[in-house]
Formats: C-alpha cells, sequence, structure tokens
C-alpha cells in the first residue's frame, strides 16, 4: 500500500470515528449541568410520534455519508420511536422538568408557555446539533493537518468548513441565550406564535427552525432570524406554530405569511416544500410513507439533496406534497 493511499485510509477511519461519537451536554438554562444526558426527545414521543408509529417505528430521513463515492446520501428508513429525534443535550431531570407543562398535557392554542416550550425545544435540539457539528469539524480538520493534508496557514475548504460550523454553533449560542432568559423570567410573550389547525389528519411531525433571511441572501448578517417551525397531529387536526423572537416579527412576517395566508392544498403544498428546503428533524407515518410511490420518494429525495447545496432551489412537483 502506498503511503498516501494509507494517510488516506487512516483519514477516513478518523472521521468515521469522529461522527460516531456522542456530544453530551446538559443545556439546562438556570445553571451549568453536569449530570449524564438521556437521549431526549426533540419531538414528544408520549403524544405525538405514538399517534404517528407502526409497530413502534417512524420514518425518517438518514443521512449516509460515503467517503469513497463522494458526498452525503440521504435515505428514508424506519427508526425505532424510542431513538427517533432524540439528542443527548438534557439530562433526565431537567429534560422532565423543563417540559412537563406540554408532556402531560394537550396542547392548548391559548397557553403562551406551551407554545414557548414547543419553540424552545426546537432552539436546544439544534444548537446541540450545531455545536456536535462545530467539534467533528474541528477535529477533523486539525487530523488533516497532523497528517500534512492542509496547511493551517492556507485559507482551504476544510479550514473555512470548520470556521463556518463553528460561527454557526456561536450564532445559534446567542440566540439559546435569549430564549433562556425568557423561560428563567416566565416572560412568555416575548415570542411572537401563528398557530394554523388544518382539519385533516397529520401523517408527520416536525421540530426544527431556519433562516429565511440568511438562507435567501446568502449572505452573513449580525443577527441571525429564526422561523422555529413545529408541525404534530393533534386528535383528527394539523396543528403548524410558526415561531419567532417578537423583535424580528418585522422581518420575518413576510416569509410565516406565504403559508399563514394560503389555504387548502396549496397550503399544505407549501409547508412540504418549506420542510424539505429548512428542516431534516422530522418524521412521518410509515403507513403514510407506504402509500409513495418510488417516483415521488425519488423526487422528495433528490429535492431535500439539492437543497443542502442550493437553498433557494425552487420548482412546482407535485410529488413534493408530504401529506
Amino acid at each position: 500500500m502506498s503511503k498516501d493511499k494509507k494517510v488516506m485510509n487512516e483519514l477516513k477511519s478518523f472521521i468515521y470515528t469522529q461522527l460516531s461519537k456522542k456530544y453530551n451536554k446538559c443545556l439546562w438554562p438556570k445553571s451549568d449541568c453536569t449530570k449524564d444526558c438521556i437521549n431526549a426527545h426533540s419531538i414528544q414521543n408520549s403524544q405525538i410520534l405514538d399517534k404517528l408509529a407502526s409497530n413502534n417505528h417512524v420514518v425518517m430521513a438518514v443521512a449516509r455519508l460515503n467517503l469513497d463515492t463522494g458526498p452525503e446520501e440521504i435515505e428514508f428508513k424506519k427508526v425505532g420511536r424510542n431513538k427517533a429525534t432524540t439528542f443527548t443535550g438534557l439530562c433526565k431531570k431537567h429534560d422532565s422538568e423543563l417540559f412537563r407543562p406540554i408532556d402531560i398535557n394537550e396542547f392548548d392554542v391559548s397557553n403562551q408557555q406551551q407554545k414557548f416550550l414547543f419553540a424552545y425545544r426546537s432552539v436546544l435540539r439544534e444548537l446541540h446539533t450545531r455545536i456536535k457539528k462545530a467539534i467533528d469539524s474541528q477535529n477533523i480538520y486539525q487530523e488533516f493537518v497532523n497528517k500534512k493534508q492542509c496547511d493551517p496557514k492556507n485559507m482551504d475548504k476544510p479550514m473555512l468548513d470548520a470556521t463556518m460550523a463553528i460561527a454557526n454553533a456561536y450564532d445559534l449560542y446567542k440566540y439559546k441565550q435569549i430564549y433562556d432568559n425568557i423561560y428563567n423570567s416566565n416572560s412568555f410573550t416575548k415570542i411572537e406564535h401563528e398557530c394554523i389547525r388544518i382539519e385533516r389528519n397529520c401523517p408527520l411531525a416536525v421540530s426544527s427552525l431556519f433562516d429565511p433571511i440568511k438562507s435567501i441572501i446568502w449572505l452573513k448578517i449580525p443577527e441571525p432570524k429564526f422561523i422555529v417551525l413545529n408541525v404534530f397531529p393533534q386528535k383528527k387536526d394539523t396543528i403548524i406554530l410558526l415561531s419567532y423572537l417578537g423583535d424580528h416579527q418585522k422581518d420575518l412576517r413576510p416569509y410565516a405569511d406565504e403559508i399563514i395566508n394560503a389555504s387548502g392544498e396549496y397550503q399544505i403544498y407549501l409547508l412540504s416544500k418549506t420542510i424539505l428546503r429548512y428542516c431534516e428533524n422530522f418524521v412521518i407515518s410509515p403507513d403514510h410513507f407506504n402509500l409513495f410511490s418510488q417516483q415521488k420518494i425519488d423526487a422528495i429525495k433528490n429535492f431535500y439533496l439539492a437543497t443542502v447545496t442550493q437553498i433557494d432551489i425552487d420548482h412546482n412537483d407535485e410529488n413534493l406534497m408530504l401529506f
């Protein structure tokens, strides 16, 4: 085996090992917590996943990295509901304490605390994901430097990737601090919510957030402005909950209005494309997914993958309807 091939095999092994490691840190807002973290659900297990699961499984978009064939691939796979949408970002005590009001009670659209907690859970999960990516990117880049495959004096792609991952994690860390202060002061009305109830069965659930302004203009703006999106079934209805800071309402309301002001099938078509364009933390009922044709599955996968590098990509295709 040549020296270069040996080095590349060692780097591949390092990457796979690094990506398999968990990041365990309780993101409790009131103090630093050093307790062991659990696999906390970002989408409720008992009230939401239970309604969607078939044989205790739901369908998720699962990324698969193949360093031999090229970029990341995606496939929709059945995942056990006890593992689906989990993240190791809270200890057992604080997960229970934080989200008890929404875990044991039915969703009430007039309850400001409940709506805040749905959004807060999405923020915590996304921060955990971004910190993990930042750690992975930095460690992988450092290993490339150690193996003399990157020169730290040159601004190459691995350095840029690691730097951007750290910057994205920091952006959300600062944003999470705002939510922490709201939680600690019980000032839940500082978050604006747009709640839509559609009278039809909901075959999926979403817990995610995105910055449509940064995504559209492709520029680093001083203050990220996130829309938090939660979608879930309640009885025979579909609940769509869009949340954002009150201070950001003027800038974000036009993006939320695209869904809010639509109606009928077009409304849930726009919602479907929003989920595929911006969200990766969502689940689909297996019974519903089994109704999808292979042509539909391929269209969804291709659109989902295209948005990874072209977030502003858009085209109309009835196969992108997730409902």
